[in-house]
């Protein structure tokens, strides 16, 4: 009896550890979530029953953190870019397991935005986007607006230089193309800050698809920062027509979406934006976190859901522009940039 008596008080005082978790997402009013999580609570229940199969931690040591506290922490990281140990603090959590959210999150992200992020497939969905460019401004056969913002990063151990852009500070040159409804269609986050758009773009695998035929006559818009190519138009340096002023105007009010979408991206997930601060990680991680933003970017696109009522300015770096070249025997993108104007423009 005496042993059984000792058994049972040892059993109580070594209580089971539990994880008491104040975010749940059917308690918390759907202002909070859009202010501080960027979504309703429709939508973060969604996300939640999307990532479950991944995010379920299967322990037996104690109570694992649930699926939506997961998702809840890595989108208040995403749409504030606070310290772990700030986010940590008002969930109850240590800095490690945030951390460890945060990786998990990002990574399952970050391998959906390689598989849905893609630009149109079919003739139907090609045409519904050039339609949808069309109306913007009558701008002809848009596939998609071209453009690279920065997004400041900690400096990194290796190869520190390459990461300082002209701004004097360092970051990641992100290139994304965008829809006229500011859908992203394709990205690629790896190049340093000292990359130069042009470089960016010549040596992307889009560009070789283009290249190849894969969207017909279609092209993409770009500024001055890229080559004019017969699949991708830029303004006219120093217009000396009428004709070209018109192109230039309608160029620049169909192009301007990229910079709407970079404001409106930047301003949901201020983890990109330089008032949130620097993302504090190696720049293959900040690769993956813009990954994952940019993914729930277009989740919010296609939902309709608000963005945030003050969105912020770009602070991408212009770039310098590119000297424009001829190249003989070749038909070029100058040429098929004056055929254009004369056509439509003239």
């Amino acid at each position: 009896m005496e042993l059984v008596a000792a058994y049972v008080h040892d059993r109580a005082l070594r209580r089971e550890r539990r994880y008491r978790d104040p975010l749940d997402p059917l308690r918390i009013s759907d202002e909070h979530l859009l202010r501080y999580y960027r979504f309703p609570r429709c939508e973060i229940l969604r996300l939640c029953e999307e990532l479950d199969p991944f995010l379920r931690r299967r322990t037996r040591r104690s109570h694992a953190v649930p699926t939506h506290t997961q998702v809840l922490v890595a989108l208040r990281f995403y749409a504030s870019g606070t310290f772990q140990s700030v986010i940590g603090d008002s969930c109850g959590l240590t800095q490690a397991s945030v951390s460890r959210i945060i990786n998990s999150v990002t990574w399952i992200l970050c391998e959906k935005a390689r598989r849905e992020i893609k630009m149109p497939s079919t003739a139907a969905e090609r045409l519904k986007t050039v339609e949808d460019f069309a109306k913007v401004s009558n701008f002809p056969r848009v596939m998609g607006a071209i453009d690279c913002t920065h997004v400041s990063i900690k400096a990194p151990v290796i190869d520190e230089h390459l990461y300082v852009n002209r701004k004097r500070y360092h970051s990641l040159n992100v290139q994304v193309v965008c829809n006229a409804d500011g859908l992203i269609t394709n990205y690629n986050p790896k190049y340093p800050g000292s990359t130069h758009d042009a470089f960016i773009w010549a040596n992307s695998f889009l560009r070789q698809r283009f290249e190849a035929g894969a969207f017909g006559d279609y092209f993409l818009l770009g500024d001055n920062g890229y080559p004019c190519e017969p699949y991708i138009m830029t303004p006219v340096i120093n217009p000396s027509t009428p004709a070209e002023g018109r192109y230039n105007r309608t160029h620049t009010r169909t192009r301007v979406i990229i910079e709407q979408t970079f404001g409106i991206l930047k301003s949901r997930f201020r983890c990109l934006h330089q008032s949130g601060g620097t993302l504090q990680y190696s720049p293959a991680k900040c690769s993956k976190i813009i990954s994952a933003c940019l993914l729930l970017h277009n989740y919010c696109v296609k939902r309709r859901i608000p963005a945030p009522h003050e969105v912020v300015e770009n602070d991408g770096d212009m770039g310098i522009q590119v000297q424009e070249q001829r190249i003989a025997g070749q038909v070029t993108g100058h040429a098929i940039r004056n055929e254009l104007i004369r056509m439509r423009f003239s």
